[in-house]
């Protein structure tokens, strides 16, 4: 970690500043791996994930690059004036070096730049290579541009997950502001209004100008209680009664949210028992800080033994889940399992191996009265595995079930 200060300003699209602050400079090793210089990539992620920040340093190695940011003004002016430019001024300093990586940050601001990319990439075959990176691919989709047929791999980058954070991880700090790289960088009341600005200015503008959305309010209010029933079943009809439209709109809304990265979905196993399970799609948002800030949270920390400590805790745990997944590129499908009677199990990944009902408790202390939903799905399952996990400092079993520390889960299944 390095001391340096440096300061951070934000502004919203009509150039009012939102927040400013003095932030640590710091760190982080990130897990994802990226084919840096052997092929073509996209990389996605929400803003303030760090995927410029982690481009740069890798970058920073000395190797020949040539990078362009579209998010500064007269670069994409220049651009935006004669596509045909940016190819002319790569083929120029091709000339220097036997092969080089092109860098372009932002790229779905100015899509129309992957013809000429896709141009260069087969003009200059084994010389060189594209990184691209965007806060999400839906723009570039809706426009119809080209996305060059495979050309470049697509990679997400996401918040810091526990093994990236490392020495400084705090769980306490890290169910109320979340796991957005620039947080760790600030204290006290900063990293409030930083989340505050973030949601205001990203969630309710950026995403707004991506999509063709007219009910302004409505889709606000969506936000807020997207977030506030993050991680629990989505009746859509409830929705369009508290936000005044229709349930088709509130399907189209949480697509929004997924095609920008700002949420995923969990879709139920329905592998046998289908008349008795619950059939609706659970939604995530991305990072909790982001959660507690829609929902006007962010001031009181979230008190251990309570309902909110322990939505957040199984929050926490399926995001890492689900980060570590794509990283590690397992792809194990993951799904959640749910009755009509009531019993559920908070994960059930497919492994190469065997089906892992997974139960996540924000306790140390596990009795079998709290793996009723567990021991029903192995009854329907049979042959699948149990895992519960806790809060607890060293692993046990109850009745045959595996209740694992949090930390130990991660080590054992994403090492």
């Amino acid at each position: 970690m390095l001391l340096e200060y440096s300061e951070i300003t934000g502004y919203n699209y009509h150039g009012k500043l939102t927040y400013k602050v003095k932030v640590k400079k710091m760190m982080f090793k990130r897990l994802i791996q990226l084919p840096i210089g052997k092929h073509s990539i996209f990389l996605f992620g929400p803003r303030q994930t760090g995927k410029t920040t982690l481009i740069q340093s890798i970058l920073s190695d000395g190797s020949p690059h040539f990078s362009v940011n579209l998010l500064e003004i007269e670069t994409y002016i220049k651009y935006s004036r004669d596509p045909a430019l940016f190819r002319q001024e790569i083929e120029y300093w091709l000339k220097k070096h036997a092969k080089g990586v092109v860098f372009v940050d932002e790229i779905q601001k100015f899509p129309l730049l992957l013809d000429q990319i896709h141009l260069l990439i087969e003009t200059y075959k084994g010389r060189l290579t594209f990184i691209m990176t965007g806060s999400s691919a839906r723009k570039m989709k809706r426009a119809q541009v080209n996305l060059l047929a495979g050309r470049a791999w697509s990679f997400n980058l996401f918040p810091l997950t526990y093994p990236e954070i490392g020495d400084v991880f705090q769980l306490k700090n890290v169910l109320r502001y979340g796991a957005l790289p620039i947080i760790f960088m600030m204290e006290g009341k900063d990293r409030v209004r930083t989340l505050k600005a973030y949601t205001d200015t990203y969630l309710k503008e950026e995403i707004l100008a991506e999509t063709i959305v007219r009910n302004i309010p409505a889709f606000s209010r969506f936000l807020e209680l997207a977030a506030d029933q993050s991680g629990m079943s989505v009746n859509y009809n409830n929705f369009a009664r508290e936000t005044g439209v229709a349930s088709k709109t509130i399907r189209e809304y949480y697509q929004v949210l997924e095609d920008t990265l700002i949420a995923f979905s969990l879709q139920p196993y329905l592998k046998s028992a289908r008349k008795r399970v619950v059939s609706h799609p659970i939604y995530y948002l991305f990072d909790l800080g982001v959660i507690n800030a829609l929902c006007r949270r962010l001031e009181a920390e979230p008190v251990r033994g309570t309902n909110l400590y322990g939505r957040l805790f199984e929050h926490f745990i399926i995001l890492e889940i689900y980060r570590l997944n794509r990283y590690s590129e397992k792809d194990w499908p993951m799904f959640y399992w749910r009755t009509s009677q009531g019993a559920e199990v908070d994960i059930v990944l497919e492994t190469r191996r065997e089906i892992l009902g997974v139960e996540i408790k924000s306790k140390g202390q596990i009795r079998p009265s709290d793996l009723r939903g567990l021991y029903s799905f192995l009854g329907d399952y049979k042959g699948s595995r149990g895992i519960c996990i806790t809060t607890s400092d060293r692993p046990y079993e109850v009745n045959g079930i595996e209740c694992l520390p949090w930390q130990e889960f991660f080590r054992k299944f994403f090492p």
